[in-house]
């Protein structure tokens, strides 16, 4: 197979040009997309990224190496897993993705019929958007939610915990579990993404605790225009 022509071998010096020899690929981002929460093993992006094959993901894994994106990794376990996480300068393509993001919401394309999303895409979703979003009500004090989400397409990876803190000072969602939150919303990442992305009701998801918190997140996505 003959080598692809990339911008630069045309002698393009853009900037822009050169991020798409980078990541634009069919994949790449997504892949990103999928390492954004932290590291992850060849399996599961083999299962997160939907349609991709064993040798496809290999070969953009190298890419994303080689570009200085992605690196290896292994983790300090007993197995000693070997993983995959983002560069620092990898982890800065969050800023590429709300703005894509952001440009993607007034596409007469979107959103996608039937789409789905997976537990870390719904979640990166809400960080890349967050800042579009309105401020809950403080009257209630801050918002303090777990969110465990799995995705229905894919049973055999489980549950995702994240945790969401948002207060006038800040806003930090991150995956891992929290021991004292305000309430706990659990269920299939595509119908939470229909919440807050899609003002679908809250009742679509599993809540236990403070549902008050569960709508003022809710809410603050349903004004995101």
């Amino acid at each position: 197979m003959p080598k692809k022509q990339t911008y630069a071998d045309l002698g393009d010096a853009c900037a822009t040009a050169h991020a798409m020899d980078v990541i634009g690929d069919r994949w790449s981002i997504v892949i990103a997309r999928e390492l954004m929460l932290g590291p992850r093993r060849f399996a599961d992006l083999a299962s997160a990224v939907v349609g991709i094959t064993p040798a496809v993901l290999t070969a953009r894994l190298k890419a994303l190496r080689e570009a200085g994106v992605v690196e290896q990794a292994q983790l300090d376990d007993l197995g000693q897993t070997r993983v995959y996480r983002l560069t620092e300068w990898g982890r800065g393509l969050e800023d590429v993705m709300r703005s894509l993001g952001r440009w993607a919401q007034r596409s007469p394309g979107f959103p996608v019929p039937e789409g789905s999303m997976t537990p870390d895409g719904v979640i990166v979703a809400m960080r890349t958007m967050a800042p579009y979003a309105a401020t809950p009500e403080w009257g209630d004090g801050p918002v303090r939610i777990a969110i465990d989400l799995h995705d229905e397409r894919r049973p055999a990876a489980g549950v995702r915990h994240y945790r969401l803190h948002w207060d006038k000072d800040r806003f930090e969602l991150t995956e891992g579990a929290t021991d004292t939150p305000d309430a706990t919303v659990s269920g299939d990442s595509s119908a939470w993404a229909g919440v807050v992305f899609a003002g679908e009701p809250v009742g679509a998801m599993g809540i236990e605790g403070d549902r008050r918190a569960v709508e003022r997140v809710a809410a603050a996505y349903a004004a995101i225009g």
